[in-house]
């Protein structure tokens, strides 16, 4: 229930006591883990090979914020696609796909298996710090239609996307990052803006959504998405009908001011499957004790641990643990789509 960062672009004593002794879930990749694509296959097969020795034990998720634009966390030769938003004045189905599916190829290859992508957001806010380019569109309509091609894509590379932010980062005018934002909209404007591109992504096979560190008052006027059991239950597992992997956006992030002691209890009750902290390792030894005191203690129903565990190994039994694509043939055939695409691209 825990993706972590870790250090080192090689299998280091602590990222195996990581995964080995404390069983984590899964990792993130940062530039500090990536030198080139074969020092990464390297590091993620035998980051998988400690799995591999425990048959009952499922793969890692080896994961990613792979977008295009300025999110990009594997740098050259990967190829440098444009943002998102290209797309979006493309208007091309087809081109949406191609893209999911060229990103999710040069990933697969290397052996990343989740990709945090697409921003299912509408850009509605021109003032929004955060989002901008990264988003498909202002229309949630079309931001619906090609975010579903881009997750079609990437499941057919072999690779799991992850849609965010929800319920929708679009019309902040503030970086959560930095500090918690307020999206002031209407109950009405809220489901008629923000919440299309997901309810359609759904409803075309998407498995992991990340929630939003935002605050919407008309849902919940005291509690930011990520620890929101009314936007994380009755919006998305009841009205929207999700029945798929819920994981929180950073937990260190300037938005998130809780004590982390007290994340377990808040985010498995709001409806959290899988926490995310990206940096600090010991961050992630408190939190992982202190979910387990709370189990241990039962603030934190059983229930709910297993419910999690069984929504997380239904998603990991699709991953592909086959041999990988060959990249440099990826990486040739990938550079005129990117070309392709940046054709669209308007400042």
């Amino acid at each position: 229930m825990i993706i972590s960062g870790f250090e080192g672009t090689s299998l280091n004593a602590r990222t195996e006591e990581l995964i080995v002794e404390q069983g984590i879930g899964g990792l993130i990749l940062f530039e500090r883990n990536y030198k080139n694509p074969e020092q990464l296959l390297r590091l993620i097969n035998d980051l998988q090979a400690l799995t591999a020795e425990h048959p009952e034990v499922p793969p890692l998720f080896i994961s990613v914020d792979q977008e295009g634009g300025r999110v990009a966390r594997l740098g050259k030769p990967f190829t440098q696609f444009p943002p998102m938003s290209c797309l979006g004045q493309a208007d091309s189905d087809d081109l949406a796909y191609r893209f999911g599916l060229a990103m999710g190829k040069e990933m697969r290859a290397v052996g990343v298996n989740m990709d945090y992508a697409p921003v299912l957001d509408v850009h509605s806010n021109p003032a929004n710090p955060i989002i901008g380019q990264r988003a498909l569109d202002t229309d949630p309509a079309k931001v619906a239609r090609l975010g579903a091609e881009l997750i079609r894509g990437f499941y057919s590379a072999g690779v799991i996307p992850v849609g965010k932010h929800f319920p929708g980062h679009g019309d902040t005018s503030q970086d959560s990052h930095l500090t918690l934002p307020r999206v002031e909209r209407t109950l009405e404007s809220l489901e008629q803006i923000e919440l299309p591109p997901f309810t359609h992504a759904i409803q075309h096979g998407l498995q992991v959504i990340m929630t939003a560190h935002v605050v919407y008052p008309a849902w919940d006027a005291g509690q930011p998405a990520t620890f929101s059991h009314f936007i994380l239950n009755n919006v998305l597992r009841n009205s929207l009908q999700f029945e798929g992997v819920i994981i929180s956006d950073d937990l260190e992030m300037q938005a998130i001011d809780q004590k982390l002691e007290s994340i377990p209890e808040l985010g498995t009750r709001a409806g959290i499957d899988v926490f995310l902290i990206c940096h600090d390792l010991e961050k992630v030894n408190a939190l992982q004790n202190a979910l387990i005191g709370d189990v241990e203690a039962g603030r934190i129903p059983r229930a709910t641990i297993e419910q999690s565990l069984s929504r997380i190994f239904k998603v990991k039994e699709k991953l592909k643990t086959d041999g990988n694509p060959n990249l440099e043939n990826i990486l040739k055939e990938n550079q005129s789509l990117a070309e392709e695409m940046r054709a669209f691209l308007k400042e």
